[in-house]
């Protein structure tokens, strides 16, 4: 049983903005829980790991948020000896904060392009160091 409109507007100016902020919340969240659609995703092994391992999770009431793409600053931009220096960031496949409040990020690979983004693994060396491995969060590469 919720509230009816009528039950809120009985309720006094500080009660009624307090549910207001809880219904927009819960709104919001069930938007990005929301299942996704195949073209939703940047690649196929994307979309194939969400329906079989993050969409269970969110019909079970495991996962608070998903986060699909959350880029994160490695390094700023700089200059240095007169070279420009471009910033480096990381942007894992999945950022999932659980209802128990634990983290995992995740990253979908194919071999193949494993083996042709050199630069992929010093990244993620990066971003274990000084985010994951900080903050406790799980880190899972999913090898396809």
């Amino acid at each position: 049983m919720g509230l009816s409109e009528k039950d809120i507007d009985r309720l006094g100016p500080a009660a009624r903005a307090q549910i207001t902020a809880a219904l927009n919340h819960a709104a919001a969240r069930k938007e990005t829980l929301r299942p996704k659609r195949a073209d939703e995703f940047e690649s196929a092994l994307e979309a194939r790991y969400y329906e079989a391992e993050i969409a269970p999770k969110i019909y079970a009431g495991l996962i608070d948020t998903v986060e699909a793409h959350k880029e994160f600053l490695l390094m700023p931009a700089g200059e240095y000896c007169g070279l420009k220096l471009h910033s480096a960031k990381y942007t894992p496949d999945f950022f999932i904060v659980y209802k128990n409040g634990s983290v995992e990020v995740v990253e979908v690979k194919s071999k193949a392009v494993r083996r042709l983004q050199g630069s992929y693994v010093y990244r993620r060396r990066l971003f274990i160091e000084l985010f994951a491995r900080p903050n406790g969060w799980k880190f899972t590469e999913a090898i396809f």
